[in-house]
């Protein structure tokens, strides 16, 4: 009983002591984050947030708002309440496949993902420039609750969105595409990809930067939260 008593106490201390210096990491790396985009983070914080699309964005928010509709006549949670599992992600990777197309938009490496790690495990998805992959949590699509699920729908196009804003700056530097963008977005956007602040830093300024304002701007149309005709 003492060794037992022993072994527990040394597991408990070693816990202790990894949440620790986990946090002293957290709290160094988030210091020395905002220390290196002070500049940045200063602009952010002046920054006046109304969500203002360009024409390129209006037009492909209405275009995929049709297509949901079509998709979802009469609500998401009215076709995904009964659906089985093998249903639902049949039906969110057919969704990612469509919403390529009408995004214009092509991802390398499209995964569904469970983990309990943190940060991802809490994460509706992601979206990788550096590889071009986009990552959807599937735990959350097969989680039985409908407003998760509501919210996945959506990820896949605020994901897919940072894929296009991802491809306009290159199109533009590279002098292929920029799908009708103002140089001024686009620059807008070059400059946060370079100085993105993670949630971890600060999530106000996470949800602030151009390219998540964007991003959840888009949605709010999707969503019916706004309206906007063709420009």
């Amino acid at each position: 009983m003492i060794e037992i008593g022993i072994a527990l106490l040394i597991a408990g201390v070693s816990y202790a002591l990894q949440y620790v210096f986990g946090r002293i990491r957290f709290w160094r790396e988030k210091r020395e984050y905002i220390q290196q985009n002070s500049g940045y983070i200063e602009q952010l914080e002046k920054m006046d947030a109304e969500y203002r699309p360009e024409k390129p964005d209006v037009e492909m928010a209405l275009r995929c708002k049709e297509y949901l509709y079509q998709v979802f006549p009469n609500g998401i949670n009215e076709r995904t309440q009964n659906m089985s599992k093998e249903e639902l992600l049949s039906l969110f990777e057919r969704m990612v496949e469509d919403a390529q197309q009408l995004m214009d938009v092509n991802v390398g490496t499209v995964d569904f993902y469970s983990t309990d790690e943190p940060p991802t495990c809490g994460y509706c998805g992601y979206y990788s420039h550096s590889d071009r992959s986009l990552h959807i949590n599937v735990a959350f699509i097969l989680s039985g609750e409908p407003k998760l699920i509501e919210e996945q729908v959506y990820t896949i196009f605020h994901e897919l969105k940072h894929a296009r804003q991802w491809a306009a700056v290159e199109g533009k530097l590279n002098g292929i595409k920029d799908y009708g963008y103002s140089d001024e977005q686009i620059k807008i956007w070059a400059e946060n990809f370079n100085h993105y602040i993670p949630t971890c830093v600060s999530d106000e300024l996470y949800r602030k930067q151009p390219v998540e304002f964007d991003a959840f701007g888009f949605e709010t149309i999707l969503k019916g939260e706004r309206q906007f005709e063709v420009i």
